[in-house]
């Protein structure tokens, strides 16, 4: 394993964040296997309220504080940030191929899993609110009794119950969530019987994006952690693996920690996205042609610059009527997705988003 934080052994990075949250799991994964120094703080640490919410301006998870004191927020803004400051092991993968098809991963993941994940830690509150709302309740009170922390994630289930209207799917759409899920499972699976990363030996961006889905939510969430476990057990053993700082698999230990040669993309990674982009293309169009249109209206905004003072964290550029395999459902066009699908040097993009689910 190359170790990446060799020359900056004095350095620790500071992540703010849950084991609950969604976005967290991302960034954890890659701090771990990147090597990199950091230590791990809920937001209930007083320095995360006095500090580096205002640096920020923001109190959304994660958000990474450097050894220096600046602040970056957004898992995408975290990524970007980091690999300049640690190449080696590259995340993205150098090929043309595999990288396109990492990066096309990692902007479609959370358009493609987040609705599915979500519907599995909120419309099964029976099954999971003993897990889940105390998980979020000791992010803010870690040493509460039962009450306390079950009052606390209380608040949390409440505030995502509001974002029911917003994802605008119902009872008509469960079924088709879950049989998303499933797919997605049996892809992987068979993906995780003979490599153990999307693109061979070392774990990209492409991998630590599938774990906010796949560990943020569905590999700790009661009900679907039990289905992870029963049919795709491979799928949960690369979620433990993720959160370790070893590269190697000591179930595939013989493979070459390095990317596929001659470019290769495994064509399980191939269904991967072909199931993600047939289930998100419409989305990222429409979202497209809306930023379109905003930029076009506004053409004097700078950089980097929010959207939307009203909407600074999350901005929304409309809704849409979109076609979910059939079957239709009302929802928002968030900026977010296009994120990372655009590239540093644009002239205008979406500025660093986190949404907390």
């Amino acid at each position: 394993m190359t170790d990446a934080s060799s020359d900056h052994s004095d350095e620790r990075y500071i992540l703010y964040g849950s084991y609950a949250s969604y976005f967290t799991a991302k960034t954890r994964s890659y701090l771990r296997k990147k090597g990199i120094p950091f230590v791990e703080r809920i937001p209930a640490d007083p320095r995360f309220r006095e500090f580096v919410r205002p640096q920020s301006g923001n109190h959304r998870i994660p958000q990474l504080e450097t050894p220096d004191g600046a602040v970056v927020q957004d898992t995408n803004a975290i990524f970007d940030h980091l690999e300049a400051r640690f190449p080696t092991p590259a995340a993205r993968p150098p090929g043309v191929r595999q990288h396109w098809a990492c990066r096309m991963l990692e902007s479609l993941t959370d358009p493609a899993l987040m609705i599915t994940a979500w519907h599995y830690r909120w419309n099964f509150m029976d099954e999971n609110f003993a897990f889940v709302g105390r998980e979020f309740g000791r992010s803010f009170k870690p040493r509460g009794d039962n009450d306390t922390v079950d009052h606390y994630g209380r608040v949390i289930a409440d505030r995502m119950e509001g974002h029911r209207a917003t994802l605008g799917v119902d009872e008509t759409h469960f079924k088709l969530l879950e049989q998303v899920y499933d797919e997605a499972l049996d892809i992987l699976e068979c993906h995780f019987t003979t490599l153990p990363y999307l693109f061979g030996g070392l774990p990209s961006i492409a991998d630590h994006a599938l774990m906010g889905p796949l560990f943020g939510h569905l590999a700790r969430d009661p009900e679907p952690a039990m289905r992870m476990k029963q049919r795709a057990p491979r799928v949960f053993r690369w979620t433990e693996h993720m959160n370790t700082p070893e590269i190697v698999w000591p179930e595939l230990f013989d493979e070459p920690t390095e990317y596929l040669a001659e470019d290769r993309i495994p064509e399980t990674t191939l269904a991967l996205l072909r199931l993600f982009i047939g289930d998100t293309k419409q989305r990222m169009v429409l979202t497209a042609e809306a930023f379109e249109r905003w930029a076009e209206e506004h053409p004097d905004h700078a950089s980097g610059a929010a959207i939307s003072d009203k909407d600074i964290d999350e901005p929304m550029l409309g809704r849409a009527t979109l076609d979910y395999r059939g079957v239709p459902f009302q929802s928002v066009l968030l900026a977010q997705h296009l994120l990372t699908a655009t590239s540093s040097d644009s002239h205008i993009r979406p500025p660093p988003i986190i949404y907390t689910v």
